[in-house]
């Protein structure tokens, strides 16, 4: 199905046409998620359940799954029911595990309908969810979400076993996993581990089946090695992302697989002693050429950048001046030969740009920058340098 996928996908020069009128747009390097795929798969010896909620962390949802599963992985995890649809309306039959709370009926018979396996940890969902398979002579898989300590969301440890018994029972729900979340911290992930392994020792000393175990985020694939059980699910990090520097000391090479691209809008000349932008933020120390880019923090590109952001413009860093606004920010283009309509990298993939150096300029974290880009914006996707997927969404009218 993931082949098929690229194949319906528009010819490279056809996405080079496009591109040619797009104002901004992200590059994403597919080989790159496959080498940080391939980084956490020799790691961890277990199998890899992705996590790609928020639109795979700003890389764009289906194509990236598509991508995955072209490279065997089997199952990945959403945070929202429309997510998980998205999956399925791109006719991609991969196994799919929602977090999402469901409240109406109609939620529910979807997740039967679609072959959605849902995130369970109150009787009540267990109880609408085997009526809607019942509804639907169907029968609807389930992971129980234990909440071993972290105090988010899921039944309690020491309830856990009675949940899940009574979940056995339902006829209509096959209970396929178990999965818990960790605190990241040292102590309490080493307890956390332990009532996990207790509630699954008990389950097995009472003949109960709950399938796949799995406890290991990214933050546990980087610095917790015991706790892998039977699948990891990374998320951040397939993207090329240390989420915390002593991530960097982990042994794992991973490869940002993202850059942001945009053109210059305008170009003008301020003269000595001209302020620009909002609150005459920047003040010209001297005659300057100056570009107009028409990205802004609505599209991803951080406010926390005013007078700090560097860009790449022909293969030099130039700054930022001024305030980055909503749909806009400007540089100093001094000694470039950039014109209207040429391509800076907002954000690079490696250097003094890249998404690591411009969140800690912005005071940011990396998660915060990735779910900050603008789901309208275009992506592309290369493969062996070769343009394979274009993703183009548009507002739909009312």
């Amino acid at each position: 199905m993931a082949e098929t996928y690229f194949k319906k996908q528009p010819s490279p020069r056809e996405i080079e046409k496009l591109i040619e009128g797009f104002q901004s747009w992200l590059e994403i390097d597919l080989d790159a998620i496959s080498h940080n795929l391939e980084q956490v798969r020799n790691r961890v010896g277990v199998e890899v359940i992705p996590c790609v909620k928020t639109n795979a962390y700003g890389h764009g949802l289906v194509p990236v799954v598509a991508h995955m599963m072209s490279q065997g992985v089997k199952c990945f995890l959403v945070a929202k029911q429309w997510e998980a649809e998205q999956i399925r309306d791109a006719g991609l039959n991969c196994g799919i595990v929602s977090m999402d709370p469901l409240f109406s009926k109609e939620q529910y018979q979807t997740i039967v309908k679609r072959g959605i396996t849902q995130t369970v940890y109150q009787r009540m969902n267990a109880d609408n969810l085997n009526f809607a398979a019942n509804q639907l002579g169907k029968k609807a898989q389930v992971w129980i979400k234990i909440d071993t300590g972290l105090g988010r969301v899921g039944v309690r440890w020491n309830e856990a076993v009675e949940l899940i018994r009574y979940i056995s029972s339902l006829p209509h729900l096959e209970i396929t996993g178990l999965f818990s979340t960790m605190s990241e911290d040292v102590e309490l992930d080493k307890l956390q581990f332990d009532r996990m392994i207790g509630v699954s020792k008990e389950l097995d000393s009472l003949g109960i089946e709950y399938g796949t175990r799995s406890i290991a985020s990214g933050n546990a694939v980087f610095h917790r090695p015991f706790t892998y059980l039977d699948a990891v699910r990374p998320g951040l990090m397939l993207y090329g992302f240390y989420p915390d520097p002593e991530d960097r000391e982990s042994g794992l090479d991973l490869r940002q697989a993202f850059k942001f691209m945009a053109r210059v809008e305008q170009i003008k000349w301020v003269n000595v002693g001209e302020s620009i932008t909002y609150s005459r933020r920047f003040t010209a120390p001297k005659r300057m050429k100056v570009g107009t880019i028409h990205i802004g923090y609505s599209d991803g590109y951080p406010r926390g950048l005013t007078n700090k952001g560097l860009v790449k413009v022909g293969g030099k860093i130039k700054p930022v001046l001024g305030t980055v606004s909503v749909n806009h920010f400007l540089v100093d283009l001094d000694g470039t030969n950039v014109d209207v309509g040429g391509v800076v990298e907002a954000i690079g993939r490696e250097g003094e740009n890249d998404a690591h150096k411009v969140s800690e300029m912005a005071g940011i974290m990396t998660y915060s920058l990735m779910v900050g880009l603008h789901p309208l914006i275009p992506r592309v996707y290369l493969k062996e340098g070769k343009l394979v997927a274009l993703s183009q969404p548009r507002l739909v009218e009312c």
